[in-house]
Order: C-alpha cells, then structure tokens, then sequence
C-alpha cells in the first residue's frame, strides 16, 4: 500500500494529517534537500557557497557566484514517491538574485469508495486516481560587500492531499563571509517566526544553522580537497552536528570528487547517520550523485543532480 491509499484508507486521516502539517517536523518538502551536492553531505549547506542549491540552505551563499548558477535533482523514494528540484542564481553586480522549486510527491493511488461495513476501510475502486504532494517555491536577494554577504528569501509551502490543499508562508535570513577561494562562514536562520499564514494549519518549524567550509588546495588546482562542519538546531529537536569531506582530481577541466558526511541524529529520528556522494566535473558542468542509506519515508535514497557554472 503506497503513501496515498495509506491516507485515504480512513477519511478522517487526511484531514489529520493536513491539519498536523505532516508532524512537527513539518512538512516532507521542508525535510529533504534541495541540492545532490548538499545530501551527498548529509545536509551540511550553511557554508557551501557558491551553488545555486544555496537559495534553499542559505541564501547568502549565492553572493560568490561568478555571473548565473543553475541546478536542478531528482530522486525516488519509496511507495512510488519523489523529488525533482531547480534551481537559479543571477548576480548583478553586489547583488545576488535566487530562485528555487521543490516538488514532492507521495505518489497516485486508485480512489476507493470506503465501506461504511468496515468503518471506512476497504471499498471499490471508482476508476479515478487521486495523489498527494507538496510544493516549496522560494525567492532570495543578496547583497556582498567585500568579503561579507547578507540575504533574505521568502518562501511559499503548499501540501494537498487528495482535494484537501493548506499552504504556508515564511522567510528565511543569512550572512556568509567568503575569504577567496580559501574559507567561508555562513550564518542561516530558516522559517524565521515559522507560518506567517494566520489560519494555516501547517507546521513550519524554525531551522538556525551554523557552518565552516575549508578549502586546504586551491580549488582551481587538479587536487581538491574541502571539509565543512556545521551545527544545526531545530525548534523542538536536539541541536545536529555535521561533518563531511569532499575531495578529488580535475585536470584539464575534467575530473572525479567524493564526498561523505558524519552527522549526529536527534532524538526520535532514525535517518542516516552517514551520506556519500561522487561528483563528474566536465568543464562548467558538474553531475552528482548522492547516497543516504536511510531517509525521511525509511528506505534508502539515491539522487542524481546537475550543476552549471556561467
């Protein structure tokens, strides 16, 4: 039984669970990553900068892009469920401009016709399909002064299940300093004062993040070499502790990268404790592959993405 028929099993679910906003931890799409560079990191994205993925992490870390980044991902999971992503970033100047989509889908199930016998489980197809998914769409606008960079997005979270739709709105802010090439510090605050939407029933809890990335080679050299730790607090969680390396060999423009996170898992949570990842660099194009053995739906996740550098 996939996702989907799991909700309609009972028509009393699917309220519950639009009211609840997917648990505390709020809904799926906030949960997962935005960019296959980021998972293959265990989640790790304060201090990445330079990606446009940043815009779903820290919208701060887009003022280093050299003129326009673009990124998109796809992952499956289980029950027939995914996740496609895209992503933008466009710098003008001492400003940076963001956008990004998330698209999360539990998949599409036969309508059932409940049987009133069997208090509401059970029942007939009707011939018609019905499915549940959710969306995030987040807009960001950085400025950089020298080393320094400050941004702000908003974002807008929509979940329907079956013909029952509720929405949300909030707001992420960042600070990232960038020393060259060499080291970054980023400062984010995600869903700050949670659903700003009055009447909303989803759950859209706050996310403080805090990340060092250290780059020890010159990352325009053949040998790459970069490690990132950051520590992450969630509003009704234990705080997160994250730690990943990422290295290689690019030579001519073409190269192999690896990556793998440790990261400590709060209480109540059963997800992966390590993540692994691989990047194919092909001049400005960049094509990841992440591995999280165990994710949000309890099942492994592989995920593919594609990044390019103008």
């Amino acid at each position: 039984m996939g996702v989907v028929a799991a909700l309609l099993a009972a028509p009393s679910v699917v309220p519950a669970a639009a009211a609840q906003g997917a648990g505390a931890d709020g809904p799926v799409v906030l949960q997962t990553g935005g960019s296959v560079r980021q998972t293959g990191l265990n989640g790790a994205g304060a201090a990445l900068v330079g990606d446009a993925g940043t815009v779903f992490s820290n919208p701060a870390g887009l003022a280093t892009i050299r003129h326009v980044a673009l990124e998109a991902g796809y992952f499956t999971a289980p029950f027939d469920a995914y996740q496609s992503t895209a992503a933008l970033g466009w710098r003008l100047g001492q400003f940076t401009f963001g956008l990004g989509a998330k698209y999360f889908s539990f998949g599409t199930e036969p309508e059932i016709v409940p049987d009133p016998a069997t208090g509401g489980l059970g029942g007939m197809p009707t011939g018609a399909s019905v499915s549940a998914g959710e969306f995030l769409g987040v807009g960001s606008a950085i400025y950089r002064f020298g080393v320094l960079a400050i941004g702000g997005s908003a974002k807008f979270i929509r979940q329907r299940i079956a013909d029952i739709e509720v929405s949300a709105v909030s707001g992420d802010i960042g600070l990232a300093i960038a020393v060259f090439d060499i080291a970054a510090l980023g400062f984010a605050v995600q869903n700050v004062g949670g659903n700003w939407k009055d009447g909303s029933p989803l759950t859209v809890p706050r996310l403080s993040r805090v990340g060092f990335t250290m780059n020890y080679v010159d990352p325009q050299g053949a040998f790459r070499l970069l490690s990132t730790l950051e520590g992450q607090w969630q509003a009704g969680r234990s705080a997160r502790v994250v730690f990943g390396l990422e290295g290689g060999l690019v030579i001519g423009g073409v190269g192999l990268l690896g990556r793998s996170a440790l990261g400590s898992r709060p209480a109540g949570s059963d997800r992966s404790g390590i993540t692994y990842g691989l990047t194919v660099e092909i001049a400005r194009l960049s094509i990841d592959y992440a591995f999280e053995p165990r994710e949000q739906l309890g099942d492994a996740s592989q995920r593919i993405g594609a990044r390019v550098m103008l």
